[in-house]
């Protein structure tokens, strides 16, 4: 068992000792070391294994722990095998895993490359990060999602360390560039110190979420299936909570040296995720899918000091994270407005037909986006999770400036006090019929929709309107702008009975979050 860590803040000595204590995995060195343990400086081992992951290696060579408690072995090295092997399709592993598409870990996930799988014996250099995935069984299961169950990753680098590794952050899996950053680096001094909530999770249960390497390098809804079932949630709008979740339980007044393992886990993911930014990958507006990859890597870049990582935050656009291109400033509508970057005609066949994305932004910036405001994924999978990060930034304001994009916090504001914007809407709503509910066949507009398509699923079909009415009475007036509304009757606009509907309400949303909201927030 480690004694010492050697680290000249006091702070970070708790966290050693527990990254010593293991995590119910376990390396047996030549000297006998037992399951669980680490047992010093000059420690060797041809065995290494962790979460279920076994990497055989041709000779003992010296290893360590970082200070999440991943573990780095001296190079070059061979490895014999790993285990559970590779079958061709499943079990896959990879070396600096660096494409945002293709990926060699399971062929249930989309766009498999089994060409990314090195043959064995494989000699790993220096500055490698060897990546094993496990997958889900059975293997036969088609529709997994997620379709691995668990990964883990061994560091191959040419020289021992600072402190054994002990108080060095793991390098980034992704890519070839392996920084070693120090958690002496870390400012937890800029923490706030809050008195907790009633619905405070543990420390030790948050900081488990985020133990494990989280892969999350394939771009978009593809990489749900490829977020291991052990490591994180699969969707976005979880993962987005649990990260919100996450920096506000280290918000809370514990003793520092308590918050440690909790703040270096969760730095570690931060780290992860830029490396995998400056190297492409990018979470961008779709539904629920991207959700809360930008908070980790803002809340590292802040406590790291690190300019470079707090820059590559405050530049990044529209299409790099989900809260950057999820909500816009409206001039029109003198409000932040939902909805994402679309062409006229997708919005209109949204609205009528409910075909494509439910996330599109009104064409002419007037009310909130998706197939009905406040409806769709604005309502199940993306503002109450926005309200638990916006939650963090507002607790934390020092991170304000690296976010660096003040619509989104004026939109959860929005939303919390008032809900949806559908009014002042000069567009004429498209007409039809009900279709299922209690009145079925009645005539309608999707201004009069709630009122009069009752019943459970009932909506106004305009459909069969479509050719006949759209361009027409509704939709595009061919000048850059909407045909109007010119029957006040069913008030004016496409959906006026909408106008703060859902206010502080959706799915995703956390109850940890929304007690520190009332009780922080000003």
């Amino acid at each position: 068992m480690v004694k010492s860590c050697g680290a000249p803040q006091s702070w970070l000595l708790a966290a050693c000792v527990v990254v010593a204590a293991g995590c119910g995995d376990g390396t047996t060195g030549t000297d006998g070391g037992t399951d669980g343990t680490w047992d010093g400086a000059g420690t060797t081992t041809d065995r290494v294994e962790q979460y279920g992951v076994t990497w055989i290696l041709e000779h003992a060579v010296r290893f360590g722990r970082f200070a999440n408690g991943d573990y780095w072995v001296l190079g070059p090295v061979t490895i014999r095998s790993i285990t559970p092997a590779f079958d061709g399709t499943h079990h896959g592993w990879e070396v600096n895993p660096a494409d945002p598409t293709l990926q060699g870990f399971d062929t249930r996930v989309a766009d498999f490359d089994a060409t990314r799988v090195p043959a064995l014996p494989y000699t790993a250099a220096p500055g490698s990060s060897v990546v094993k995935s496990i997958s889900t069984e059975p293997l036969s299961d088609t529709e997994c999602r997620p379709c691995l169950r668990t990964a883990a990753v061994l560091t191959v680098l040419a020289d021992v360390p600072p402190d054994e590794g002990r108080t060095v952050f793991r390098p980034p899996y992704f890519a070839a560039e392996k920084p070693l950053v120090s958690t002496t680096d870390l400012h937890p001094e800029l923490l706030p110190a809050l008195a907790p909530t009633a619905s405070a999770p543990a420390l030790a249960e948050t900081a488990d979420g985020f133990r494990r390497v989280q892969l999350d390098h394939k771009v978009n809804w593809t990489g749900r299936a490829m977020h291991p079932a052990e490591n994180s949630p699969d969707y976005g709008s979880s993962i987005g909570g649990r990260n919100a979740e996450g920096a506000l339980r280290l918000m809370l007044d514990d003793p520092a040296a308590d918050k440690t393992e909790l703040l270096i886990q969760y730095v570690q993911y931060g780290i992860d995720l830029y490396a995998m930014f400056r190297g492409g990958v990018t979470w961008p507006p779709n539904g629920g899918h991207s959700l809360g990859r930008k908070l980790p890597i803002a809340f590292a870049a802040l406590l790291l000091g690190d300019a470079a990582m707090q820059d590559a935050v405050r530049t990044a656009g529209p299409d790099d994270f989900d809260e950057n291109g999820s909500v816009y400033d409206s001039a029109a509508a003198g409000a932040v407005l939902y909805g994402q970057d679309v062409s006229e005609q997708w919005y209109w066949e949204n609205v009528v037909f409910d075909t494509g994305s439910r996330t599109l932004r009104d064409p002419y910036g007037l009310i909130d986006g998706g197939h009905r405001p406040g409806d769709s994924y604005q309502f199940c999978c993306t503002s109450m999770v926005w309200k638990s990060t916006a939650t963090a930034l507002r607790l934390l304001p020092e991170l304000i400036p690296v976010w660096n994009y003040d619509p989104f916090l004026e939109y959860v504001d929005r939303w919390v006090t008032q809900g949806a914007w559908a009014q002042p809407d000069t567009c004429a709503p498209p007409d039809g019929v009900c279709s299922g509910g209690d009145n079925p066949g009645a005539p309608c507009t999707t201004a009069t929709e709630k009122e009069t398509c009752t019943g459970t699923d009932a909506f106004c079909d305009a459909s069969a309107n479509w050719d006949a009415h759209y361009g027409v009475t509704y939709g595009p007036d061919g000048a850059g702008g909407c045909i109007a509304d010119t029957d006040p009757s069913d008030g004016t606009g496409r959906f006026p009975d909408r106008h703060g509907d859902a206010a502080n309400d959706g799915y995703y949303g956390s109850a940890f979050a929304d007690e520190m909201w009332d009780a922080y927030v000003p």
